[in-house]
């Protein structure tokens, strides 16, 4: 994760035009000896530009009084710059509206300047705001219009680094064929320049668009070819992302080759004193030394790294640490550290995410409000509109009374014109009266999907609950070796979870193992429990995809209701099939019954009601309404010859 977003920003310091703070003290000895204001608001423009992303706020300041010079001097160049300026100072500061204005007026006046090397700059600068405001179709259509701005004005430079921004935004959409293309050709550019620094930036960039084609062998050439442009200038920076990227492409296959490659990542960092750099780079070196049994020196290499991780601030770093030390602790068979750190990680992934929802909440509620705010305005104007017409009309009529001749004509033709305005408004509430409709469904669905992450986030925890339960039940039974082999398995398990919690689907295969490997962690519990986990062949040869976490509650209550209580052999099968509905999960149990499962729980339990169970069906009837009510629940009570219960089937229906 580290080294892609080391590599997106490769991407910003293309974009960014040669930004350097060190030139404004020169600068402002220019400003002092300008010959006349022209010259004044060229060099204001150009300390605006420099100071933007180390001192913004003296950007906006110098920027401003850019603005009242141009506009004092009628300067359409200098104009078009502090504008320009200002627009992109917004857009890094997260004032995307504003940015947007500026910018766009900033384009009007290159525009009417007619030339192209402008005009270019400034849709190059629109197209890296659609691109923090997510909109890559945007974006990649902006750089296309500037790139060919650029070629018409025969700017080499300019052109090099849109196709250089062109590659990355056709990555990011997953056209990969286009992303090499126009990387391949930025290089060749940025080669015959002689700019090593771009060049090997672009040698990063096609690494990473290889690696994710699964290219292994073309992204490590590629890396290496970077590895050395960057050596030659000696940029320890672009040096460390190298090394890092190549250590993660060997991690899983052969961490004893990727280990060498983190500790040069981190000598670079060492060289440019990069906490936060070095904390990345040591959660990989202890990664790979974990791997390699080198238990002393991953946790020496994981303590410092979490040391730098707290002292940053990195809440999502200092998760990935809580993650990594449990880990560790789970080698060494440390159970009471795997369930503090497990503990700490999971509070912090709650934290995350529950600031993630409270923030995307406060842009739906803005969203609606501004929506709502532009509604009234429109309505207050054509409440305006009415009573100025209201008043011209009594003109009319007022000056129509003094001919009682043309008076009857009056009245016709104002009749006639007020027949055909009550028509346009009604046409006019009708439109507004279908807009409401359209975004009171629209936040219908939003509440729903809301609901739904609400929900899921929810079966999370329980989950988690009942496992730890069933790992604490086991210490006091004195069962320390089992409970340490479950707690193992639970870790395993848990990453399973992890990794299902955060996609709303996930693939059958994926679901199976999941399924298998939490009925053998109640396989160690229960001592005799035979289970099966099946799929038609039909679903598997599709990759089908279900809800996440969706069929496990029911297995659970199988095993917990139904097996737990029941003498001799026991047996679970969970199969997926196809009918009529669409996609269905049977889960058969050979368990005590529903009836006696009640008995035996009511003196205990007497209010019991499985939370698992009641989420799950909440989510199942969420879905239902997404999926034309297609999801279902049955469940059948199993007798043998005599009327016995002999088990329970529970037959989902997901649609």
């Amino acid at each position: 994760m580290h080294s892609f977003l080391l590599a997106g920003m490769l991407t910003f310091a293309l974009t960014a035009r040669a930004q350097d703070a060190s030139v404004v003290p020169g600068l402002l000895k220019d400003l002092s000896t300008a010959a006349n204001d022209t010259a004044r608001a060229d060099v204001l423009a150009r300390i605006c530009f420099n100071l933007i992303r180390t001192d913004p706020d003296s950007a906006r300041l110098i920027g401003e009084r850019a603005l009242v010079l141009a506009k004092r001097i009628n300067n359409p160049r200098a104009l078009g710059d502090a504008h320009n300026n200002l627009g992109w100072l917004a857009a890094e500061q997260g004032q995307f509206a504003r940015a947007d204005s500026l910018l766009t007026i900033a384009l009007g006046v290159f525009h009417k300047i007619g030339k192209p090397e402008y005009t270019s700059t400034t849709i190059s600068n629109l197209g890296w705001l659609a691109e923090k405001k997510g909109d890559s179709v945007g974006a990649l259509k902006r750089f296309q219009e500037a790139l060919t701005m650029s070629e018409a004005a025969n700017d080499t430079a300019t052109a090099s680094i849109l196709l250089y921004s062109l590659g990355i935004a056709y990555r990011k959409i997953k056209d990969y064929p286009k992303s090499l293309e126009h990387l391949q050709r930025s290089q060749r550019l940025e080669r015959a320049l002689r700019r090593s620094g771009k060049e090997a930036n672009c040698a990063v960039g096609l690494a990473n668009t290889y690696r994710e084609t699964g290219d292994t062998i073309a992204a490590i050439t590629s890396f290496q070819e970077a590895a050395a442009l960057y050596a030659t200038i000696n940029d320890h920076q672009g040096s460390g992302i190298v090394e890092e990227n190549l250590g993660d492409l060997l991690l899983d296959s052969a961490p004893a080759a990727a280990l060498p490659r983190f500790l040069k990542a981190k000598a670079h960092y060492d060289t440019l004193e990069s906490n936060v750099d070095k904390a990345y780079v040591l959660l990989r070196i202890g990664t790979a030394q974990l791997r390699l049994n080198e238990k002393s020196a991953a946790e020496a290499s994981l303590q410092e790294g979490a040391t730098l991780a707290t002292s940053a601030g990195d809440p999502n770093l200092v998760m990935e640490y809580e993650h990594a030390l449990a880990e560790l602790a789970e080698t060494k068979g440390d159970a009471e550290s795997v369930f503090a750190h497990f503990s700490r990680y999971m509070a912090l992934k709650d934290s995350l995410q529950g600031a993630g929802t409270q923030n995307e909440l406060v842009r739906l509620r803005t969203e609606f409000e501004t929506e709502r705010t532009e509604k009234d305005n429109t309505i207050l104007r054509a409440e305006s509109n009415e009573k100025s017409e209201r008043l011209r009309r009594k003109d009319l009529q007022l000056y129509g009374s003094a001919a009682i001749g043309v008076l009857a004509m009056i009245a016709a033709l104002l009749f006639w014109r007020n027949y055909r305005q009550k028509r346009q408004h009604a046409a006019m509430l009708e439109g507004l009266n279908q807009q409401l409709a359209g975004s009171n469904a629209e936040i219908t669905e939003i509440n729903g999907l809301l609901e739904m992450k609400l929900l899921r986030s929810q079966m999370n925890p329980h989950f988690i609950y009942n496992c730890l339960n069933s790992a604490a039940r086991m210490t006091q039974a004195g069962q320390s070796v089992e409970a340490l082999a479950y707690l193992q398995g639970f870790a395993r398990l848990l990453r399973m979870v992890l990794d299902h919690s955060v996609n709303d689907t996930v693939v059958i295969t994926d679901e199976l193992d999941f399924l298998r490997q939490y009925l053998k962690l109640e396989s160690h519990r229960l001592g005799d429990l035979q289970f099966e986990v099946t799929a038609e062949q039909a679903l598997l040869d599709d990759d089908a995809t279900i809800p996440s976490l969706i069929v496990q509650p029911f297995v659970e209550n199988a095993v917990w209701h139904g097996l737990a209580n029941k003498t001799g052999a026991k047996s679970i099968t969970v199969h997926f099939g196809t009918q009529e509905e669409g996609i269905t999960c049977t889960i058969t149990d050979n368990g005590v019954g529903r009836t006696e499962a009640a008995v035996l729980r009511e003196p205990h339990e007497p209010s019991h009601k499985s939370l698992g169970m009641q989420l799950t069906s909440e989510r199942l009837r969420l879905l239902s309404r997404r999926l034309s009510d297609h999801g279902a629940i049955r469940v059948e009570d199993l007798v043998d010859g005599n009327g016995q219960e002999m088990g329970t089937r529970v037959t989902v229906i997901i649609g």
